[in-house]
């Protein structure tokens, strides 16, 4: 939903039984925000509707809303948006138990760009704990040689030269608007401890290529390459869970031959 000025655009979020607990507020430029004091933790919006998600396949959660609206055209089912990756262990276990019998789908972000920014990759560790919680398959979009890797011909980034670029550029911008003054060589050796044209750029690219709307609207490999991802996924965890019911059916069926009492043998 969207304002008259189609400015703001408004998500509803629901928990598992379908009841509206709060709302996400996307902004023109992007900003995201939830309605103050509401509850947002296990909470979620079905790309669909609630009715067409217990028709679907499988389940297949994303975190943000566009991911999962790009997912849900991909496959051609109702998919979820978690809003946030700390969101998607809560939401999964809330759907996992409203519905049992659904194979479980992460759509993961991958932000290696973060690992080497800030040491982590909280997308993918949320995505697969998320996964490991429910017993799911958690995935994530591969790109296009170059698209989310960073070059090999360029100096390492790592979060402490990251750090100190980030401070030097402050320092300048500072000095810049004269709220400090630099002395003697400092301007040079700050701009010598910063990290290059070519290493921001490369950053830059990664950041636009971690989830799958990423993958549909800014890779090479488009929506084929999101319909082919995402549709081999669903396709190998239908066939994980066929076989494990299978399994679920001979297990029971050999605990009720053992139940059996058995016939005393007679004496003739």
């Amino acid at each position: 939903m969207t304002d008259r000025e189609g400015q703001k655009t408004y998500i509803p979020a629901f928990d598992a039984e379908g009841k509206q607990w709060t709302m996400q507020y996307i902004q023109e430029d992007g900003t995201k925000r939830f309605a103050k004091d509401s509850k947002k933790e296990g909470c979620f919006h079905p790309v669909g509707g609630m009715d067409a998600l217990a028709a679907a396949p499988a389940l297949v959660i994303s975190e943000g809303y566009a991911t999962a609206a790009q997912v849900a055209e991909a496959v051609g089912h109702a998919t979820v948006a978690a809003f946030d990756s700390g969101n998607l262990e809560a939401v999964a276990k809330a759907l996992h138990a409203k519905f049992p019998d659904k194979p479980v789908i992460i759509a993961g972000d991958d932000d290696r760009h973060l690992v080497m920014t800030h040491g982590n990759n909280p997308g993918r560790e949320k995505a697969e704990a998320a996964a490991q919680a429910v017993g799911g398959k958690a995935i994530f979009p591969i790109f296009a040689p170059a698209e989310n890797t960073y070059p090999r011909d360029l100096p390492a980034i790592t979060p402490d030269s990251f750090k100190t670029h980030l401070r030097a550029e402050q320092r300048l911008a500072d000095a810049a608007a004269g709220k400090v003054e630099l002395a003697g060589d400092e301007a040079a050796k700050l701009k010598a401890s910063m990290l290059s044209g070519a290493q921001i750029a490369a950053l830059s690219t990664m950041k636009q290529h971690t989830d799958f709307n990423d993958l549909a609207h800014k890779s090479e490999l488009g929506i084929e390459g999101v319909k082919r991802q995402i549709g081999a996924a669903i396709s190998q965890v239908q066939r994980d869970e066929q076989q494990h019911q299978e399994q679920k059916h001979v297990e029971k069926k050999q605990q009720q031959i053992e139940q059996r009492p058995r016939r005393a043998a007679r004496i003739g």
